[in-house]
C-alpha cells in the first residue's frame, strides 16, 4: 500500500543518516582511558558494514556539505557586493598607489606612488628609500563621464638634476583591473598652472607606468 511505501522509505532514509552519523563518529579521536573497550565495538562495528561500509561512505561524502568558493567571478555570479579589495575602481582609486615608471625624459626609470593627500613621489626601483623627484603641486584628476572609463590624470616632479619642473598628462583606464598602464606626456613649462590644464607647455618626452 501507499502507507506501506511511506514507511519503507522513512527506514531507508533513517538507517542512511544514522549509518553516516555513525560512521563520521567513529573516525573522531578516542579519549585513551576508553581504548580498548571502544576499540572492541569499533572492529565489530566494521565487521558488519564489510559489505555496505564503501558504499556509505562514498554516499555520505557526496551528501556532505562542501566549503563554497571565494573567489570574484563566484562571488558576481551569486550577487555578493563588490566591497574592499573586490570594489571596482573609479576616480582616484584608479591610480592612488605605486607604478613601475618609464620615461624619456628626467629619470629613465623608477618608482611612480601617488598619495592619497595629492603628493607625488619617484623612487628608485633599486632603493625605495631614495627620492628621485617629488610633485611641485598636488596631482590632478578628471573623472569619465557615461560609459567611458579613462581617466585623465596631471601631475608634476621635480627631479634632481632637471632644470625645468616636468608636467605629466596621462590617461588611464579604470577598468583595465591589475594591468593597468598611464600613458602619457612630459612637458615642460609654468608648472603649478601648467598641470591644471593651462599655461604654456613645451612637449618633451613620453612616459608609461604599469600597476604594481
Amino acid at each position: 500500500s501507499s502507507m506501506a511505501r511511506k514507511v519503507e522509505i522513512f527506514r531507508i532514509t533513517l538507517v542512511f543518516y544514522l549509518s553516516c552519523f555513525v560512521a563520521r563518529a567513529l573516525v573522531q579521536p578516542r579519549p585513551p582511558s576508553d581504548t580498548i573497550k571502544q576499540n572492541n565495538h569499533r572492529r565489530a562495528f566494521l565487521n558488519k558494514l564489510a559489505l555496505g561500509g564503501p558504499a556509505i561512505g562514498v554516499a555520505c561524502v557526496a551528501a556532505g556539505p562542501w566549503p563554497a568558493k571565494a573567489d570574484l567571478a563566484s562571488a558576481a555570479a551569486n550577487g555578493v557586493p563588490m566591497l574592499g579589495r573586490f570594489e571596482k575602481l573609479t576616480g582616484a582609486n584608479s591610480f592612488i598607489g605605486s607604478w613601475k615608471y618609464e620615461g624619456t625624459k628626467g629619470p629613465p626609470t623608477g618608482e611612480l606612488v601617488f598619495l592619497k593627500n595629492g603628493e607625488v613621489e619617484l623612487r628608485s626601483l633599486n632603493d625605495p628609500s631614495i627620492i628621485l623627484g617629488v610633485g611641485a603641486v598636488p596631482w590632478k584628476y578628471v573623472s569619465p563621464k557615461g560609459q567611458d572609463t579613462m581617466v585623465k590624470l596631471s601631475f608634476t616632479i621635480d627631479a634632481d638634476g632637471e632644470d625645468d619642473v616636468l608636467i605629466f598628462q596621462g590617461e588611464l583606464d579604470s577598468a583595465g583591473g591589475p594591468d593597468r598602464i598611464i600613458e602619457g606626456s612630459i612637458e615642460t613649462g609654468r608648472a603649478e598652472v601648467g598641470a591644471r590644464g593651462g599655461g604654456p607647455r613645451k612637449r618633451v618626452g613620453s612616459f608609461a607606468a604599469k600597476a604594481t
